[in-house]
């Protein structure tokens, strides 16, 4: 997981050319002769080290060590040996020093680098971790009332024919009482479950808490929705022991004026006319 996220860090091309034109013309500054000590400009060198070991961390850095001054380095023993000069002198021992310390700074960077990824990875895990706390059901995973307010507050303002469906659960608190709370969450999951079976890109299903779900049906006509319904009532046909479970919905379609809380309140009185109607059934407010 670590190394590859350390992998898909890219590096720009703006930088990535930096470091090409710098590793294969590595005498390009000395031309300038700004400097007081001969070859100074090979500590150009740390900048691609310094550049790979950012964004690719500490093996980056290493490659990058090793690399680019393994072909400095042979690029200037073959000059010398070319120019029948002596291999072993004071320019080779600068050389190799200039070697060393880019390499041992490519590391250094590397491991500080790949610190501070590891640091970012922990942190981007916590939000998401506080996001899915913030947004969605504990016990379910389906999103919370929160989210799905501010799902149904953006259906509203597109203005697209929608419905929304309010469900509650006939029986629930019977299942709690016979046998117990545990019971309970596990049949919560349970329909959970089958609610997410007809969600799709129009479809947003939520909890809204106890035994009270919500979907929104985006884009859809009478027809589809009151399709939808029924084929809700027909997965939430459950049993639990000797316990039948079934559900009451409350369907209201949504209105240019309404507010969620607005549509939320009719869907509400809809699910209790069901429920008073002999509950396993749909009531539709228009």
């Amino acid at each position: 997981m670590k190394s590859l996220s350390i992998n898909t860090r890219k590096i720009p091309l703006p930088l990535l050319l930096l470091c090409v034109f710098i590793i294969l013309i590595p005498d390009s500054l000395d031309d300038y002769e700004r400097f007081y000590i001969d070859d100074m400009s090979w500590f150009a060198l740390l900048i691609p080290c310094f550049i790979f070991s950012y964004y690719l961390g500490l093996y980056g850095g290493v490659f990058a060590g090793i690399i680019v001054n393994a072909y400095h380095l042979i690029w200037f023993f073959y000059e010398k040996k070319f120019h029948s000069e002596d291999v072993i002198d004071e320019t080779a021992a600068l050389h190799i020093g200039i070697s060393l310390i880019t390499l041992s700074c490519s590391i250094g960077v590397g491991a500080l680098a790949e610190k501070l990824i590891n640091r970012q990875l922990k942190i981007q895990e916590l939000n998401e971790k506080l996001t899915k706390m913030a947004l969605y059901d504990s016990l379910t995973g389906l999103p919370n009332r929160h989210y799905f307010i501010r799902e149904l507050e953006n259906a509203l303002k597109k203005k697209d024919q929608s419905y929304l469906m309010f469900i509650d659960l006939d029986g629930f608190k019977r299942v709690n009482d016979r046998y117990g709370h545990e019971v309970g969450d596990q049949l919560l999951i349970e329909v959970s479950r089958k609610l997410l079976e007809i969600e799709n890109e129009g479809t947003f299903v939520g909890r809204l808490g106890g035994d009270e779900f919500t979907v929104l049906l985006r884009g859809v006509s009478l027809h589809q929705a009151e399709a939808e319904a029924n084929r809700i009532l027909n997965l939430l046909q459950i049993s639990v022991h000797d316990c039948k479970i079934s559900a009451s919905i409350g369907m209201a379609m949504c209105q240019p004026e309404d507010t969620p809380a607005s549509i939320l309140k009719l869907a509400d009185s809809a699910m209790y006319k069901s429920k008073s109607a002999g509950r396993n059934t749909v009531n539709l407010v228009s």
